[in-house]
């Protein structure tokens, strides 16, 4: 049966305004919004199956990669008094060996529940046994991207790459799961843990079937090492002379932090999305160089990663981050540490000079419209032709969230778009939904999920997973 959301102020997307609010109705037919009506008279504002007045309707919020299982490991690492040198391969690997496709399904879903509440709506995953992840989102009714991790050199799936590589041809052919709103991405883990040949057969793969390619690139020294070991190149570098720019299909690459200047420079094409995580770079590494990212107009997005290595799965919270960044370099700069050295009026002029040159880049660099760009389409550059994240538009995924209007976070209300970046806007959510379903109860939706018997089953089953998993690991 048809519905219908609206409100005085519904977040919409054109080529000509860029964002706005205005006076809408959505117009939803099954799992798709069939239409959009801007202005509304009010005789189609009481024919409105849901109008929230003054609430703000806006897009679900896309994260552009994660893990949903890895919440299994939050606070294992960073708890500890010292991290271990390489987060991924001292930590996650040893439990991820010992790891079962349901162990996988039961922690995803609560990681869906968390993304879900936070207002995320649609996800670019990457983890161990897709199809139990697939199968997660569809019962919790996130909707997203899943790339089955490929790896045949080292990692905990070097054995299953065939099985992972075949559920993801099954799954791009897949009418049932795009109904559902999942569709399928390839995903080489690394590039040293993914061999030459199998490289090969990704790419045959992706340019046939014109599949995105998601994958880690320049995310720890160790990859660096061994690549320019035993190739004499970056791994950026090694992407190049592997055929994958060449490659027509989209491209995220995710983290992309020991990247030189050149490497960049080879990332220019739009069909290139570098993806960003900051906080979960913070802690299991450091944060790539995001400056020369903008610096050089290249196209990104912005993810959470995972639990294990964030503590949070709130892309919403990383925007903060992102719109701010280019100020934390102040701290580090030459002019600080002279500053620091010899302080002076005119060290104190030459600083307050270089954060006014930092922030006007910022605004010039990385205007608000594309932070909302990564916020709600996944990229900031805009929304893609024929993708599945396009905002509240005709033709797109019915996935909408609520705000209420007269929460504080909101208030005095005279820059709601720069709320949707910088304020903790979480506890304003009102009502969510994904594929046209609404998600708990509208106005209590946090309350309803947590107490619903699906969502304490998920819980429990997860923890159970949890603690068999942690005794089968020795821990």
């Amino acid at each position: 049966m048809p519905v219908s959301v609206g409100s005085k102020r519904v977040l919409l997307h054109s080529a000509e305004k860029g964002w706005s609010l205005e006076p809408a109705i959505v117009q939803i037919d099954g799992t798709t919004i069939r239409g959009i009506k801007t202005h509304p008279n009010a005789e189609q504002i009481t024919a409105t199956s849901h109008w929230f007045g003054d609430d703000l309707v806006t897009p679900g919020f896309v994260d552009a990669h994660t893990h949903l299982a890895l919440g299994f490991i939050r606070g294992r690492a960073t708890a500890s008094k010292q991290l271990p040198g390489n987060l991924v391969e001292d930590v996650f690997f040893k439990l991820e060996e010992k790891i079962t496709p349901a162990d996988v399904g039961a922690f995803s879903r609560v990681g869906a529940y968390e993304c879900m509440l936070a207002g995320t709506t649609y996800v670019w995953d990457h983890y161990y046994h897709g199809d139990a992840v697939a199968d997660a989102m569809m019962q919790v009714g996130l909707t997203g991207t899943v790339a089955a991790t490929l790896q045949d050199i080292s990692g905990p799936g070097k054995n299953d790459w065939e099985t992972n590589l075949a559920f993801t041809q099954a799954l791009h052919g897949s009418e049932y799961h795009a109904q559902l709103g999942i569709t399928a991405a390839i995903g080489p883990h690394a590039t040293d843990t993914v061999s030459e040949e199998l490289w090969r057969k990704i790419l045959d793969l992706s340019e046939k079937d014109d599949l995105p390619i998601h994958c880690h690139v320049a995310q720890s020294p160790e990859e660096f090492n061994r690549i320019h070991g035993q190739y004499g190149c970056t791994p950026v570098d090694f992407l190049r002379r592997a055929g994958v720019f060449e490659n027509r299909a989209a491209k995220h690459l995710v983290h992309m932090i020991y990247a030189s200047q050149k490497d960049l420079a080879l990332c220019r094409s739009p069909e290139v999305r570098l993806v960003a995580c900051p906080h979960s770079q913070l802690i299991f590494q450091f944060p790539a160089a995001y400056l020369e990212w903008w610096r050089n107009n290249l196209n990104w997005a912005v993810g959470t990663d995972c639990a294990a290595s964030n503590d949070s799965l709130r892309v919403q919270a990383e925007m903060r981050t992102i719109a701010t960044w280019p100020m934390a370099s102040i701290s580090h700069s030459l002019e600080f540490n002279e500053f620091r050295r010899s302080p002076s009026t005119i060290q104190a002029q030459g600083l307050n000079a270089l954060r006014h040159t930092l922030r006007d880049e910022a605004q010039r660099t990385i205007p608000q419209e594309k932070i909302l760009n990564s916020l709600f389409f996944g990229c900031a550059n805009g929304p893609v032709a024929g993708g599945r994240t396009q905002g509240l538009t005709p033709g797109g995924m019915a996935n909408l969230v609520v705000w209420n209007w007269e929460d504080p976070v909101f208030w005095p209300g005279q820059a709601p778009l720069h709320s949707l970046i910088f304020s903790d806007i979480q506890p304003a959510l009102k009502g969510l939904m994904t594929l046209g379903r609404w998600r708990g109860t509208l106005g209590d939706v946090r309350r309803s999920v947590l107490g619903s018997s699906d969502y304490k089953a998920a819980r429990r089953e997860a923890t159970e997973r949890l603690n068999n998993l942690l005794d089968r690991a020795g821990l």
